[in-house]
């Protein structure tokens, strides 16, 4: 592996059981998770500020890198299954 891959165990259709990690490039990986940051700032800035008398403060949002480096939302109830992905957290500046 040189040091412009890294490497990522995906766990969607693409990847048959009992294959190993695949050497992604980061440039690719990097301008997947821009994209996907992108669009969660588009959602975020359509977001309320509150909703009735709840104000939010935080939005955590999880995903998974598929074989090919795309980032994956993941839905409802996914959580407890999650072994890997990433996290990105948002607060709101004060």
């Amino acid at each position: 592996m040189s040091d412009d891959t890294i490497l990522v165990r995906a766990s969607d259709a693409t990847v048959r059981r009992g294959d190993g990690p695949k050497e992604l490039k980061v440039e690719v990986l990097a301008e997947n998770v821009n994209l996907f940051l992108t669009q969660v700032e588009t959602i975020l800035q359509k977001a309320p500020d509150q909703v009735g008398n709840f104000h939010f403060t935080e939005f955590s949002v999880s995903a998974e890198v598929s074989a090919d480096g795309k980032l994956v939302l993941f839905g409802s109830g996914v959580e407890t299954g999650i072994k890997g992905g990433l996290t990105f957290k948002f607060q709101k500046k004060s």
